[in-house]
């Protein structure tokens, strides 16, 4: 009976701390300044991806001081023609390093193919006179049949444009687009 006592209380706590928390999936927004749980974030990018010929989905990434925060929302038109998002998943990271930056919309599996642009990158910075960053910690995708943001296990084949490329270079790099 002791056990059954600790175990509601347990379930409880935890309800209360979702509902106190609240998720933003499944909030339909024009403009991500509307929802009052991202008004202390910061737009650092967005991107837009297509699915089957139309830009369906979109990656936004805000942050503050304190957290980074990539939504993957869908895109779709009301009734009068206007552009809204509903929140599909969330990915979040609190106290990246400072050599680690978070990239949307410059990382493919297969630049020389133009994959969706739907890949979320964890990059050991580099400098800006590379064209291409090399050290990727870790990948997640935006994959729009679950609807969900997935993990990737295997980092290897993906490549990333370096998103803080300064274009003063006079050499770049074709080599990795060469099979």
């Amino acid at each position: 009976m002791k056990k059954l006592i600790i175990l509601i209380t347990i379930l409880i706590v935890i309800a209360c701390k979702e509902k106190q928390g609240g998720s933003i999936v499944g909030i339909q927004f024009k403009d991500y300044k509307e929802l009052k749980k991202l008004d202390n974030l910061e737009k650092i990018s967005d991107t837009s991806f297509f699915y089957d010929g139309e830009p369906k989905f979109r990656l936004l990434h805000l942050n503050n001081e304190k957290k980074e925060l990539v939504i993957f929302a869908s895109i779709y038109k009301d009734s009068a023609n206007n552009r809204n998002h509903k929140v599909l998943d969330t990915l979040a990271f609190s106290n990246l390093h400072d050599q680690e930056k978070l990239t949307i919309g410059y990382c493919e599996i297969d630049l020389k193919n133009q994959n969706n642009g739907n890949l979320i990158v964890l990059v050991e910075n580099t400098d800006s006179k590379n064209m291409f960053n090399t050290k990727i910690k870790n990948a997640w995708v935006a994959n729009p049949n679950s609807e969900k943001i997935e993990q990737l296990k295997n980092v290897v084949k993906i490549e990333c444009f370096n998103e803080w490329y300064d274009g003063k270079e006079s050499k770049i790099n074709y080599d990795l687009l060469n099979d």
